[in-house]
């Protein structure tokens, strides 16, 4: 936290937009039968109960949290943390409640939802994907929200704080003014410190990430993952610095279906205190998403070896003869039919229906949710004459 919101304290920007979108967004994903844990920060500080994560600093809307707990998200089994109306970090993994009166039904995304609330005063909401349901927890006690109004009425309640009075700033300044001053003082000695230094510059390859990805886009083609950065800052913290500590990353949120060449900046690379990026290569990255499409494909069997004399195959039927798949919709376009899983016909002695999996080996392809990844071959024989 910056000295000067230590002092002055942040201004509350939660409104009743953001409360529309975080609704719209919770009964969507439980229709879909998504899950999702989204913890809503209050007076209480947070850090000591997360684990993991990644920083966002993200405004909220209903498509940037839909695309974090989609099943193909890199986080979309943790939870988002919204503070002062603003997405803080993504992907976190929460302590679990020890309560152990609760319902066999609760699985690890509600006992995380309870067990933040159980140790602060944040509120936790909670999606279902197994039973589709949305439940909202306040001080370890969990409840069911059947309808968006009422997830709104009680969001309301819990998240708004009353205006300030017109002592808002005398207390701003006086309350816990000890460990204020502390903190003050603190912060004076580690800018002497750092300020103090004799500077330097180094060369650094370091990762790019991608975030906000739109719900229904993917990125094709090849993919730059890293990039250099030239950072230059006191020569000791320099010097210890590892590029594993830095990271840098990318907004997609308001990329378009096609090529999108986006501009690399400083804003980009997170860094610690005292040091600034002064070059980034490249300095631009070229990026192309597609639309997610899906489209109903034949599936054939794969047959290998020979059946044993004196019988010959006298019919091969697939059921279901075929499936749904969805990616990128310049990938699918070239997929004219799908194989299963090797069967071998010398192992085969009689009519049979064997259950095989589904081969599909196929670049940023994927099953469409509810289509089964396995089908059932009906293999009929007759004896040779």
């Amino acid at each position: 936290m910056s000295p000067v919101r230590f002092f002055l304290g942040r201004p509350e920007t939660f409104d009743r937009i953001i409360v529309e979108e975080v609704t719209k967004t919770a009964f969507d994903l439980a229709q879909r039968r998504i899950g999702a844990l989204i913890v809503f920060k209050r007076q209480d500080m947070l850090e000591d109960y997360l684990k993991g994560g990644v920083p966002l600093d993200g405004r909220v809307s209903h498509e940037v949290l839909s695309s974090i707990f989609l099943p193909q998200s890199p986080t979309h089994d943790g939870a988002v943390v919204i503070q002062g109306g603003r997405i803080i970090c993504m992907g976190c993994y929460l302590p679990l409640s020890d309560n152990t009166g609760l319902p066999q039904k609760y699985g690890t995304r509600h006992r995380a939802g309870i067990g933040i609330t159980e140790r602060c005063d944040a509120i936790a909401l909670i999606v279902s994907e197994e039973r589709g349901e949305v439940s909202l927890t306040v001080k370890g006690e969990i409840e069911r929200i059947d309808s968006p109004e009422e997830l709104k009425t009680r969001l309301e309640s819990t998240i708004f704080k009353p205006q300030q009075d017109k002592n808002a700033w005398p207390t701003a300044f006086t309350d816990n003014f000890v460990p204020k001053i502390v903190s003050f003082l603190l912060v004076c000695i580690l800018w002497v410190f750092i300020g103090g230094q004799p500077r330097a510059e180094i060369w650094m390859t370091i990762p790019l990430e991608f975030r906000n990805m739109p719900s229904n886009m993917e990125i094709v083609g090849e993919l730059i993952n890293r990039v250099e950065i030239a950072i230059r800052g006191p020569r000791t913290l320099i010097s210890s610095m590892t590029p594993d500590q830095l990271k840098a990353h990318v907004d997609l949120s308001r990329s378009q279906a096609g090529i999108n060449n986006i501009r690399l900046a400083p804003e980009n690379v997170r860094v610690p205190l005292g040091t600034e990026i002064t070059k980034i290569n490249p300095s631009m990255v070229r990026i192309r998403l597609e639309d997610i499409k899906s489209r109903s494909i034949p599936v054939k069997a794969h047959l290998v070896g020979r059946l044993p004399r004196p019988f010959r195959l006298k019919s091969v039927q697939v059921e279901p003869p075929e499936i749904v798949i969805q990616g990128p919709a310049v990938n699918l376009k070239k997929v004219r039919e799908i194989f299963t899983e090797p069967v071998d016909l010398g192992e085969v002695k009689d009519d049979a229906a064997i259950s095989v999996p589904v081969d599909l080996n196929l670049p940023q392809l994927r099953l469409a949710p509810d289509q089964p990844s396995q089908v059932t071959i009906f293999l009929r024989l007759e004896k040779e004459t």
